[in-house]
């Protein structure tokens, strides 16, 4: 049995840090009531005045397929009446499956899961928490479950737990741990990447801006209406596009990028930021249509980052988060104020891996140096 006590003590005091006088805002899907409920429980030993909304599945659905695009597709006047007195918006995220392909194209942009999205409603939405200055937390580990996990042929339970053991890991030192990578990140530099999978891609980096997720809200976050989520941990930048060179080779699996399955050891071949050839041990043609589908700078260098969470595993669907991994992504990548535009983009992760940023050894067949957490 999961602690939920635990959890919305972690979420409460540590991820968004509440105070006496708060008005929490917890939206929750129907199968979260247990963990929204112990939230609500926590909040109000806080003295913090308390909101809670349920959404149901079924109903969630009908609405995305047959409701007027106009009402979807704003803010409603009960909702941002809610909105403009919440300190903390709590939500899990939900629902158990999305039907996409019974969605039509043209209403597909209506969904919002990760108020991320590019639409009308989550604009509206985040107008209201920037001038509010709204902590935003998301529970993404609750999109661990039995159809998920099936369709993603992974232990369901194990997932779960993995999944909520990460929520709980030390984001204050993890946190310290992202700050020193982001100097060194920030800069100008030749990065290499080397694994004894056979990865050996270097490219270069030019003062981007640095990504890091930490776990904790942050304030330039909320400056920004941007919501944070749990599990958290890991470091992100995109780099010069163009200059991508080498040989990468994910020695693990990626899940979601495919609805026919997991694809296995994925290697690519990258000469000026492209994508020039590839192979992968399973669903290698499934990978090839979905290049091919797609547009824009789908197959170009994007980002790489590193996970920071020990709690995490590699296998289920935080490998970028994961302490000790390598991520590199490619394809769309204007979300880290990079160059590419593209209707997609995928990410993988990798294990063991050594990289140098300039002359400076960051990790070592995949321990950090001097920047391990726990």
């Amino acid at each position: 049995m999961l602690d939920y006590r635990r959890f919305a003590e972690q979420v409460l005091d540590i991820c968004i840090g509440v105070r006496p006088g708060n008005n929490v805002w917890i939206n929750a899907w129907e199968d979260d009531v247990p963990l929204a409920s112990e939230l609500s429980r926590e909040c109000t030993k806080r003295r913090c005045p308390t909101l809670t909304t349920i959404q149901f599945e079924n109903v969630w659905t009908q609405t995305i397929m047959e409701a007027p695009i106009g009402l979807i597709d704003s803010v409603s006047k009960y909702q941002a009446s809610a909105l403009k007195e919440t300190d903390a918006y709590i939500f899990t995220l939900g629902p158990r499956m999305i039907p996409w392909l019974k969605i039509p194209t043209r209403r597909r942009h209506l969904v919002t899961r990760w108020f991320l999205e590019r639409n009308r409603f989550v604009r509206q939405w985040k107008a209201i928490a920037r001038t509010r200055k709204v902590k935003m937390l998301g529970i993404e580990a609750t999109l661990a479950n039995p159809e998920r996990a099936k369709s993603l042929v992974i232990d369901y339970e194990e997932w779960r737990r993995v999944m909520f053991e990460g929520c709980m890991a030390d984001y204050k030192k993890m946190g310290t741990v992202a700050k020193s990578l982001a100097k060194p990140m920030g800069k100008n530099g030749r990065v290499r990447i080397t694994a004894p999978h056979g990865t050996d891609f270097a490219f270069n980096l030019d003062s981007r801006p640095v990504d890091w997720f930490g776990g904790i809200v942050r304030d330039e976050w909320v400056a920004e209406g941007r919501p944070a989520f749990l599990p958290a941990g890991g470091i992100e930048v995109s780099a010069d596009e163009k200059s991508g060179e080498g040989t990468v080779v994910f020695d693990k699996p990626i899940l979601s990028l495919l609805s026919e399955g997991r694809i296995e050891t994925l290697e690519l071949t990258v000469a000026k930021g492209r994508i020039i050839k590839f192979s992968a041990s399973t669903q290698q043609e499934a990978f090839r249509k979905w290049m091919r589908n797609g547009r824009g700078d789908k197959d170009r260098f994007g980002f790489f980052g590193f996970g920071l969470n020990p709690k995490l595993r590699h296998g289920f669907t935080q490998d970028d988060k994961v302490l000790g991994g390598v991520t590199i992504g490619f394809g769309d990548n204007t979300d880290k104020a990079g160059r590419n535009k593209a209707d997609r983009g995928f990410w993988a992760s990798m294990s063991r891996a050594t990289v140098t940023i300039g002359e400076r050894l960051i990790m070592k067949e995949g321990r950090l140096l001097r920047s391990e957490t726990r």
